[in-house]
């Protein structure tokens, strides 16, 4: 929506449309506010200065509400203000939100309200009114629409808009391993993996990569039923249906048909069994002892009141080299929409992954506790049919006088019969979530990180107290796990709900199984330097967030003088690393103080 020049938006919300408020005149302050840091030394002519602290900047907003002699709809509005603006939510606390006027719509500034006063009548006896919005920013810089531009290898002139220093993000993908990565800006300088030269000429590599499936194609999936017999899954399922790739997005899901996803018809033999395509993947050539994978795997349910209760799982399966299972990840939904859970395990071949069958737990939960929205449970009565009734009637005397005699008549009647069903639809951070895997088998030590990432920026998120970022180590001390890595498997089920039976129209869930990498671990001596990252693997050095990432994940060693900033201006940005064919792309957004 375009901001007309004497509108504002906060948080999404128009001040017109959504708040019902019409701005006045807002005057921006010239300056942040500022605390002078001296010391007072005795003896000494003046004090010491010991620099200036630049803290919060407050924006006032003055509004008016136009409700003549209407004191209903003022209330209304009123109470819409306060609902919209401001939140009794703990997890709310700690937020901040854009905020942006129509008489300079290509700057944000971030903050929070922190106070509506009190309203004063325009007109006495009227509920034509004047109140202040008080918006306070933390950090005090405003922001101008993000700049992104391709980077060369070496010198690059970058020139930045504003008046204030800002952060860098610099993604690069290789297009060979890297043994280090950096840049130098402004005098300062940043980077991964070995610093100096004769460290960096001993780096060794240490995985080799055997599969690199980014998912374009079904060509090295099979469901032949002999391929897939030994891929055991938990419960009671019938692997059937189809899958297929989703071109737009290179991710494979259940295939579709008239009628929706292909997760083929409801089993004959009752509701209690999950049901869908399963495929093996036939592109690894060698079993590996030692290995890493990688793979995502994504999960959205759609909101409403039956859609909430669909039940949906996706699961990538480890193979051993006959096909059988040693190892799963996945999410799964939970009975009447309760919020979804994601796990993790590790298990010896033939294991049916039922309750203590020969197999190791890495995780299993629901994500975050920060992330949980609990509403009330709600019953639905679903229709399941109809019935005849045998109803009584009593008739009554029609003059008035007692009735000497009962009159009654019996008749049949038709009624609708139905049954009452739970929904509870509960969000997590679980619930539409597109989670990484990275799990590394050396020897005995199975290390593992689950990371959830942004569907929309294609990045890691970065809090674990609200996103799913969780790892560990575990070491297999009994030997239970040491069978090579031959193959992996794709699972997409579904459950039969209350609504399959009556024939009640609702929406699957959305899953898909994103990108396939599988390396072979070498043995590395262990006082040698190694490679930082493999071709095709994305590095992201975020000076923002004081972050270094490959693939998601965190990593060091990272030398640095600090993060540095680039400057309001022209900046010399000097890319360093076998990066000549690499793509490469700086982010950030330029600032006004």
């Amino acid at each position: 929506m375009t901001l007309q020049r004497d509108d504002f938006e906060y948080a999404g919300l128009n001040s017109r449309d959504d708040l019902q408020v019409e701005m006045g005149n807002v005057v921006l302050p010239s300056a942040p506010a500022m605390a002078e840091q001296v010391t007072d030394i005795p003896a000494m002519y003046g004090n010491q200065f010991n620099g200036t602290d630049f803290t919060s900047r407050t924006i006032n907003i003055p509004v008016s509400i136009y409700c003549a002699d209407n004191q209903d709809r003022f209330n209304q509005i009123m109470h819409n203000l306060s609902g919209l603006l401001l939140s009794d939510d703990p997890s709310d606390n700690g937020k901040e939100y854009p905020l942006v006027f129509g008489f300079e719509p290509k700057v944000t500034y971030w903050g929070h309200i922190t106070a509506i006063s009190d309203p004063a009548p325009i007109n006495p006896g009227m509920y034509d009114m004047t109140l202040t919005i008080t918006f306070v920013q933390s950090d005090p810089r405003a922001t101008l629409p993000q700049v992104e531009k391709s980077l060369n290898n070496g010198l690059n002139t970058i020139t930045v808009e504003g008046t204030a220093r800002t952060e860098p993000v610099i993604q690069v993908i290789p297009k060979r391993p890297l043994k280090y990565i950096g840049f130098n800006l402004n005098g300062g300088q940043f980077g991964l993996g070995p610093e100096s030269p004769e460290d960096q000429a001993t780096a060794v590599q240490p995985y080799t990569k055997v599969v690199d499936d980014p998912l374009g194609t079904m060509a090295m999936w099979t469901n032949d039923p002999n391929a897939i017999s030994n891929m055991k899954t938990g419960e009671t399922y019938t692997y059937q249906g189809h899958s297929a790739i989703k071109t737009s997005t290179n991710v494979m899901r259940p295939g579709l048909t008239s009628n929706g996803y292909d997760f083929g018809p409801i089993p004959t033999d009752g509701g209690d069994r999950w049901y869908g395509p399963a495929y093996r993947y036939t592109g690894m050539t060698q079993s590996l002892t030692d290995w890493r994978v990688r793979t995502g795997i994504h999960q959205f349910k759609y909101s409403g009141t039956h859609n909430g209760r669909a039940m949906g799982r996706v699961e990538v399966l480890l193979l051993d080299p006959n096909g059988n299972t040693i190892g799963r990840f996945g999410m799964r939904d939970m009975a009447f929409g309760a919020k979804p859970k994601a796990r993790l395990q590790i298990c010896e071949p033939g294991s049916t992954l039922e309750y203590g069958d020969r197999y190791t737990d890495l995780y299993y939960g629901s994500g975050p506790a920060g992330s949980f929205t609990n509403k009330p449970d709600k019953k639905i009565k679903i229709k399941t049919g109809t019935t005849t009734k045998t109803v009584t009637k009593y008739g009554r005397s029609r003059s008035g006088k007692v009735t000497k005699k009962t009159i009654k008549k019996t008749i049949k009647k038709t009624v609708d019969t139905y049954t009452t069903v739970v929904n509870k639809e509960e969000d997590s951070a679980l619930a539409g979530a597109w989670l990484m895997l990275d799990i590394t088998k050396r020897g005995q030590v199975f290390t593992w990180s689950i990371t959830q990432y942004s569907t929309r920026t294609g990045r890691p998120f970065l809090d674990p107290n609200i996103h799913m970022i969780v790892h560990g180590t575990y070491v297999d001390t009994q030997n239970k796990y040491q069978t090579p890595l031959g193959g992996i498997g794709s699972v997409f089920l579904k459950h039969p709900i209350t609504e399959d039976k009556y024939k009640i129209a609702y929406r699957n869930p959305f899953m898909s199984m994103t990108d396939l990498q599988i390396w072979q671990v070498n043995k590395v001596d262990a006082t040698k330097p190694t490679y930082i990252a493999n071709a095709g693997e994305e590095i992201v050095m975020d000076c923002e967030s004081d972050t270094v990432t490959v693939n998601g994940k965190l990593v060091s060693p990272v030398w640095s003088t600090d993060f540095p900033k680039l400057k309001p201006g022209v900046n010399g940005l000097t890319m360093i690393g076998d990066l000549d064919d690499a793509q490469m792309t700086l982010k950030y957004l330029p600032r006004l103080l």
